[in-house]
């Protein structure tokens, strides 16, 4: 659990930020809460990152989350903008963590190794290893 003085600090921001977007007109308030939860859930369940770390990753992952929502809803993918807000700040740092890591020359993260395998298997598409022919 995190420690008191992390949820202290979360917290100011937090009402800051809400309110200060409560006065920007065309401001989703659905994804601008729902981005703040997910990357509040995130920077609280990473209790191994630095101060700074947390602040970084809780800026990423908030408006990471909210532009995420308000794609979903442009794309009418969603009616609603607050979970998809959520569920997108609370992966996102995750993903791109794994992305960098990966083009620094680590290995294929193993999520997108099933993307691209379930991405073959709805288009039809066989593996690169041969032919599915009997």
């Amino acid at each position: 659990m995190a420690e008191p003085s992390t949820v202290a600090v979360a917290a100011v921001p937090s009402v800051l930020g809400i309110g200060a977007a409560s006065l920007i007109p065309g401001v989703d308030l659905n994804a601008v809460i729902g981005a703040w939860a997910g990357a509040l859930f995130f920077v609280i369940w990473a209790s191994d990152l630095a101060g700074w770390a947390r602040l970084g990753y809780l800026f990423v992952s908030w408006v990471g989350g909210y532009y995420v929502a308000a794609e979903l809803m442009g794309r009418a993918v969603t009616q609603y903008s607050g979970l998809p807000a959520l569920l997108a700040a609370a992966l996102i740092v995750t993903v791109l963590i794994s992305v960098a890591e990966w083009v620094k020359g680590g290995k294929m993260p193993g999520w997108i190794s099933t993307v691209i395998g379930f991405a073959r298997h709805v288009l039809g598409r066989p593996d690169s290893g041969g032919s599915n022919n009997g």
